[in-house]
């Protein structure tokens, strides 16, 4: 095995590094591509430790590595960061843009960095995802993301941190920022959101909290994922689709139904852009399914092997690249990278990887879990994912089956 893959468990397929061993790198999530549109750079946050939930004031760096010259360049300090996704620093539609979150003021805004010119535009709200055509992007709050789960919106001191009082608020829900105008607003509120859901007496008690947003390849739909909060007890996640206009808004997906397994997570569009991927429970385990955004109908992707995961399916839909973790015990655990060929219905496991075992006593604890988030080339021939072989965060690429 090469020095650069020591502390792999299994090694089955070419796996590149593309971050040193001496400082831990993340990339943005597994449903957004960190190489640029013409795959010579790759976009990923420096982090200053790995070792607490960051607090306020922890800066983190957004860098670029040519995997050309072999360099890697400091784009920008931040510290509007999470464990899981980064800055959510992407691209736009050339190698020229690079869009990421920062906090001035003490809020998070989305940034433009121009890599040809070296300036940084700043716009009036943050980033979660741009669109393909690079005209808006769209996000939840930032500062609330963490409330259901850490790792996902941003640090603020006690002071500064926001809440929701009522079930459905009308100034909360899911930000619209124009990348012309820099201007941000209200794209479509949680009071919207419960107007639209046929279970509202099951989420009696409950707050709601605007989460995941992720548009289409197409830029046709909009996937939306909103959580209601009780008193007590873990949250309850819900799929929504819509336009980008936010008009016909729709529940894809209802909290009871996503509730029926304990592995139902993470939606990601089909390459199609006309069904939604996703881990749902059927009859006691977790199936890769395909849901119509429209009826909300469910149908499994494949038999085997197990849903679970952060899934994607390549753009040719000749595969799926997943991540799989060993329960293990309380002092090992073991990560997969997965392919599954959805052609011939065969599987396997492309590498094995030590999953170092965090404290587990509070959430914020627990986001800093080091999941693999496999995430594709704009090919879908290779993938890059985060693993930690020897105890520390590193960027890493794997070839995948033709």
């Amino acid at each position: 095995m090469p020095d650069a893959l020591q502390g792999f468990s299994a090694v089955r397929t070419e796996i590149t590094p593309i971050t040193p061993p001496d400082e831990p790198f993340l990339h943005t999530y597994y449903d957004v591509c960190p190489w640029s549109p013409s795959g010579r750079y790759f976009a990923c946050l420096r982090l200053p430790f790995e070792d607490h939930h960051p607090e306020p004031d922890a800066e983190a760096e957004v860098c670029v590595f040519d995997r050309q010259e072999n360099t890697c360049r400091t784009l920008c300090g931040t510290t509007a960061w999470g464990f899981q996704t980064a800055a959510k620093q992407q691209w736009g539609r050339t190698d020229r843009f690079l869009y990421f979150n920062i906090r001035r003021d003490s809020r998070p805004v989305g940034v433009r960095y121009d890599l040809r010119t070296g300036k940084l535009a700043e716009f009036e709200g943050p980033l979660w995802q741009v669109a393909r055509d690079e005209t808006f992007a769209l996000s939840p709050c930032l500062i609330r993301a963490n409330l259901t789960q850490p790792g996902y919106g941003i640090s603020v001191p006690p002071e500064e941190q926001v809440t929701n009082t009522v079930t459905a608020a009308e100034d909360d829900g899911f930000f619209r920022l124009d990348l012309k105008t820099g201007e941000n607003r209200l794209w479509l509120s949680l009071a919207d959101v419960w107007q639209a859901l046929p279970n509202k007496d099951e989420l009696g008690g409950t707050i709601l909290y605007a989460f995941h947003v992720k548009i289409n390849p197409q830029g046709t739909r909009v996937a939306l994922v909103v959580r209601a909060k009780p008193t007590e007890g873990k949250y309850h996640p819900m799929l929504l689709t819509g336009r980008p206009d936010a008009s016909d808004l729709k529940v894809a997906l209802p909290s009871w139904r996503w509730r029926q397994s304990r592995h139902a997570n993470h939606p990601v569009w089909h390459p199609r852009g006309d069904r939604i991927l996703m881990n749902v429970g059927f009859h006691g385990r977790s199936r890769f399914s395909l849901i119509d955004p429209d009826t909300g109908a469910i149908e499994p992707l494949i038999e085997k092997p197990e849903g679970g995961g952060h899934p994607t399916i390549t753009p040719d839909e000749r595969g799926m690249v997943t991540d799989w973790y060993d329960p293990g015990g309380e002092k090992t655990q073991t990560g997969y990278v997965r392919w599954v060929d959805l052609r011939s219905g065969e599987w396997r496991d492309l590498c094995d990887v030590p999953r170092p075992l965090i404290d587990t006593s509070t959430p914020e604890d627990v986001a800093r879990r080091v999941d693999l988030h496999p995430v594709l080339d704009r090919d879908g021939r290779r993938a890059a994912f985060v693993a930690a072989p020897e105890g520390r965060r590193r960027l890493f690429v794997a070839r995948l089956p033709d």
